[in-house]
């Protein structure tokens, strides 16, 4: 079956009218907080010496971001946690039939959790390895695998292997269609946030950087973060149920 993506963003648009405070209050406890903490705690990371470096700055640079990613690699990792968590909340909310309310539906989330985070640690090393030898086959993989989650809850019970593989099936024949998903997603992702953290870095390079002001850009930068998360996803399971067999949740 081929995907309509104009019917699946027209059900992420109903779904978000009709649920938006729900939506919010999910996405802000586990999407915007993570982020947001993140942005504030974090330290910037190494800039890049620029195209025209020799060896010796590339060297000095690789050196200072590989020992900036390890020296935050617990916060990151944390961040990431909580967001699937959030995510995960979320299509057990729309795709478990037994999830009634939102309480219900965080509980569940628990459960899935460590299946979940395997599952994308699994999708993360081909996507990685694809991104870096050449961007489109990672953004092909995160395309054909972004089904996992709601494979992982409405086909309970799925090993994390297992969801990785039924999402794969349920999106044959529609690979281009979801590397364009995945693309707009990741450059969503990036450009919304991008005028707040432009200007955040530029008052702290320039020594003028408000606390208030800092809190209120990177508060904007993670609101946007977590508007594209969240659409993301609403779009995941509208294309679920549109691959799958029958209407599943609500």
């Amino acid at each position: 079956m081929k995907v309509d993506l104009g019917r699946a963003l027209a059900d992420m648009r109903m779904v978000w009218r009709r649920d938006r405070e729900i939506l919010i209050a999910v996405a802000g406890a586990f999407i915007f907080l993570p982020t947001l903490a993140l942005l504030l705690l974090v330290p910037e990371a190494p800039q890049s010496p620029g195209a025209g470096a020799g060896e010796a700055d590339m060297s000095i640079f690789i050196d200072a971001y590989v020992g900036w990613v390890s020296a935050n690699l617990r916060w990151f990792g944390l961040a990431a946690l909580v967001t699937l968590y959030g995510a995960l909340t979320l299509y057990c909310l729309y795709l478990d039939r037994q999830c009634e309310d939102v309480r219900m539906a965080l509980t569940r989330a628990l459960a899935l959790l460590p299946r979940y985070a395997l599952a994308s640690l699994i999708v993360l090393v081909p996507a990685t390895v694809g991104a870096l030898a050449f961007l489109v086959p990672g953004l092909y993989v995160l395309g054909r695998t972004m089904l996992i989650g709601p494979a992982l809850v409405a086909e309970k019970p799925l090993v994390a292997v297992a969801s990785v593989l039924r999402s794969v099936a349920l999106t044959r024949r529609n690979g281009l269609s979801l590397l364009a998903v995945a693309t707009l997603g990741l450059l969503a992702g990036q450009f919304l946030p991008a005028p707040f953290l432009a200007i955040d870095e530029g008052l702290r390079a320039a020594g003028a950087a408000n606390p208030i002001v800092v809190l209120l850009l990177d508060s904007a930068a993670a609101a946007m973060s977590a508007v594209v998360a969240v659409s993301i996803i609403l779009i995941r399971i509208a294309i679920y149920r549109q691959l799958s067999t029958g209407q599943l949740g609500r």
